[in-house]
């Protein structure tokens, strides 16, 4: 995957700065989202993807933005929160922001696919030691549950802002609720297979109706401000789907 090499050294219009002041000035050009000689600026036509959109995974400025962007779109909405906002937010000149994204649109998709991907390999990583598929629901559905205590700002914008837009749910759903579905959908098999759960039950279907719990409880949490206890919750959750209601 590509990376952000930092433009240093260059001041406008290419020339090198000598002496004191040199290095202020080179780190702000390229702050500025000013680009080499023979480069385009960010946002014009031709211009690559070695300039902006690169991972910038593990770069402190690069996650700044992120937490930036992610605050200030659940802050305000999605469209009254220009890029300008999300820079002053994380402390950068705007041009920075398209060192590393192509546009506001590819900002969110990051904050989106960053927090999601963190969420994925907690359950991988769990995986590893856990292998009762009883657990492996409940794991699943307590770091779920957990999501809007980590980072509020981040389940605000996937509960409320994020679902304004068709184009972003049509993302998420093709991109994200698929895999967590078939994450799901995985676990049941083997505890279909294993004489656990019934056989005669779709397992996309209790992939669904567990998705479906979880997220409603999240709406609830983010719009009414109530706060469930993640493990506990995700214990009960597992209990309704497994035994139902009944108390016999």
């Amino acid at each position: 995957m590509l990376r952000l090499t930092r433009i240093e050294g260059k001041g406008l219009k290419g020339r090198r700065r000598t002496g004191a002041g040199a290095e202020d000035t080179a780190r702000g050009s390229a702050e500025a989202g000013v680009p080499e000689p023979g480069q385009q600026p960010p946002g014009s036509a031709g211009h690559t993807a070695s300039f902006h959109g690169t991972s910038g995974e593990g770069n402190e400025k690069y996650q700044r933005i992120l937490d930036a962007a992610v605050e200030v779109i659940a802050e305000n909405g999605y469209f009254n929160s220009p890029v300008s906002a999300i820079a002053a937010r994380a402390g950068v000149a705007d041009g920075t922001i398209y060192l590393y994204f192509k546009s506001k649109d590819d900002l969110l998709r990051t904050a989106i696919d960053t927090t999601l991907g963190r969420f994925y390999r907690a359950v991988e990583e769990r995986f590893r030691t856990v292998h009762d598929p009883r657990e492996q629901l409940q794991y699943i559905a307590q770091v779920h549950l957990e999501s809007s205590a980590v980072n509020r700002s981040m389940a605000v914008l996937m509960q409320t802002e994020m679902r304004q837009s068709a184009k972003f749910v049509a993302e998420f759903s093709h991109k994200h609720l698929v895999r967590y579905i078939q994450v799901v959908r995985e676990v049941v098999r083997r505890g279909q297979q294993s004489g656990l759960f019934r056989q005669d039950i779709s397992d996309g279907v209790v992939a669904h109706c567990m998705f479906g719990a979880i997220d409603e409880l999240l709406s609830s949490a983010v719009l009414t401000h109530r706060e469930y206890d993640p493990q506990a919750t995700a214990a009960q959750v597992l209990d309704v789907l497994l035994h139902g209601i009944a108390s016999g």
